[in-house]
């Protein structure tokens, strides 16, 4: 067997995982590491607000929300004034914006406020009493339910992370208090994250790989030595080479992992496979030469039957053909026919019960018997009690054969029969008529010695034929389990009409078989023997 190229080999394939599980395991780390990373930023940003939402409220002098009633309640100066401190305050705590807002109605007021460096030198500061018509959803909320809430959120003065403290009065209103911090600088700290967690993302995966590098090198180092031990021994036919061997042992030895177990049980499975071997060796030699004795056996058992058809070629008075398909390379089986004298033709067809070599002995006696038998008793029913006595005699193995035995006049065409438990067989009338003999029932021969058997009597006409099957075609079984069956016989049979020859029947009895079985295995032996009788001989 050629060697199939692989294109990709353990190795490559183990790396390849091991890369896609660094790659996937170091990307899960960097965001986890990132995600805490960014929440603890937030954290910190947002203890920052919160302590700037209590010291605004300080900052802020008592009373000064509870004055505020309308734009005038507030002076310019006073104002002014409260916007520089809370200014000092968000530049100097990193704040972009420090403020209070409060609600008239339905719009949110801007009442104190820090200002940036930038607005105070270009005078674009917010003033008091500013309408603040761009106020997140959120703020609404505070002041409705009194809630602390943290926001995200763009106006006209940026993007902002903030804080909104609602306080409560005493006369009943609330003023919200408020700190923003630019989320630019939030967003340089979550960069300064991002990359710190890549950057130890990149140095465990790294590490990962580099040593999982040598760990796979350390496994499929030895499973290669050991493919290539076993491809050297398929290039050897199997035979042993103690280097390798050696080898192997050795993985198997320092090694305690499933690798080591492999090459152990890779060593012990080559110590069987040469003993397998050589028993394979063994039986084979054995098994041919059982075959070929089997095949002498099939010749010799095959050349006891008579086999050269036209068996009279110098008679017209009687056409007579056979043949016979051991299931096994031998069978049980037989026929037979010969000339008793001038004018009597004895003709017998029989089936041993079982199949193989014991069968094959059992019908070589039988065909032995038979034709002893009818060369020196007149009478079927004679013969069949004589032969049945020889079988039956020392039958330690208890087999038994079924046969139906004739012998024709050829003067007149009158047939003489006796029946041993054997199927019935077909008449094709000279007209094409197929009729079935109706046949006295005998017993299988073999199994008691002192069976008394009948003979009877039936007549061909000019042209008529005999028909003799052993149940191997009526029994013969087709890809669904059926069964070929007698009524398939006469079906079979009902087509020689054409040409009613004694070869042109069995043939076509068998060509039917052959069809109907398809590829399933012969399970039977099968023997067909076929009598034509045309008629006595013009002097």
């Amino acid at each position: 067997m050629s060697e199939r190229k692989r294109k990709f080999g353990l190795k490559p394939q183990l790396l390849l995982l091991l890369f896609v599980l660094n790659l996937v395991a170091a990307s899960a780390y960097s965001l986890v590491l990132y995600r805490i990373d960014r929440a603890e930023i937030l954290i910190g940003i947002d203890n920052q607000l919160r302590t700037a939402a209590y010291a605004v409220k300080e900052i802020v002098p008592p009373g000064y929300h509870e004055r505020i009633r309308h734009m005038d309640s507030i002076s310019p100066e006073e104002f002014d004034a409260l916007q520089d401190r809370l200014s000092g305050f968000a530049n100097a705590s990193g704040l972009s914006y420090a403020y209070t807002y409060m609600k008239f109605g339905a719009q949110i007021r801007t009442v104190a406020t820090s200002a940036t460096v930038e607005e105070m030198r270009a005078g674009s500061q917010t003033r008091y009493f500013a309408l603040y018509d761009t106020a997140p959803a959120k703020l609404h909320r505070s002041f409705v339910d009194h809630r602390i809430r943290y926001d995200e959120y763009s106006d006209a003065f940026g993007r902002f992370r903030s804080i909104y403290t609602p306080v409560r009065m005493r006369d009943g209103r609330t003023y919200v208090i408020g700190a923003d911090i630019d989320l630019g600088h939030l967003d340089a700290k979550l960069r300064a994250a991002l990359l710190q967690s890549i950057g130890v993302g990149v140095v465990m995966f790294a590490l990962s790989l580099a040593i999982g590098w040598l760990l796979i090198g350390r496994i499929v180092q030895p499973l290669t030595r050991l493919t290539a031990f076993t491809r050297s021994m398929e290039e050897r036919s199997f035979e042993p080479d103690e280097q390798e061997l050696a080898e192997i042992r050795q993985i198997g030895g320092s090694r305690g992992d499933e690798v080591g177990s492999l090459a152990e049980a890779m060593s012990g499975m080559i110590a069987r496979l040469q003993r397998y071997l050589m028993e394979v060796e063994t039986a084979t030699a054995a098994r041919e030469r059982v075959e070929g004795e089997l095949t002498a056996a099939r010749d010799i058992q095959l050349g006891m039957l008579p086999g050269k058809f036209p068996p009279f070629p110098d008679r017209t008075d009687i056409d007579v053909f056979a043949m016979l398909e051991p299931a096994k390379q031998v069978g049980g089986d037989l026929y037979d026919y010969f000339l008793i004298d001038r004018d009597r033709l004895f003709f017998v067809v029989g089936d041993v019960a079982g199949k193989g070599v014991p069968a094959a002995l059992f019908m070589a006696m039988t065909t032995t018997l038979f034709k002893a038998q009818a060369l020196s008793v007149a009478s079927t029913a004679e013969i069949m009690n004589r032969v049945n006595a020889e079988l039956a005699r020392d039958n330690v193995a208890e087999m038994f054969v079924t046969a139906f035995a004739c012998i024709l006049d050829l003067r007149d065409g009158s047939v003489t029969y006796s029946d041993a438990g054997h199927e019935a067989p077909f008449l094709v009338r000279a007209d094409g008529r197929v009729e079935r003999l109706v046949k006295k029932q005998g017993i299988a021969m073999g199994i008691f010695a002192d069976v008394a058997y009948q003979a009877d009597r039936f007549t061909l006409a000019p042209g008529d034929a005999l028909v003799l099957f052993t149940d191997g075609v009526s029994e013969a079984t087709g890809p669904d389990d059926e069964l070929f069956t007698v009524d398939r016989i006469r079906t079979a049979l009902d087509r020689t009409r054409s040409n009613p020859s004694a070869r042109y029947i069995v043939e076509g009895l068998a060509d039917s078989v052959r069809a109907f079985v398809g590829e399933v295995p012969q399970s039977d032996d099968i023997a067909i023997l076929v009598v034509c009788y045309e008629g006595p001989t013009r002097p």
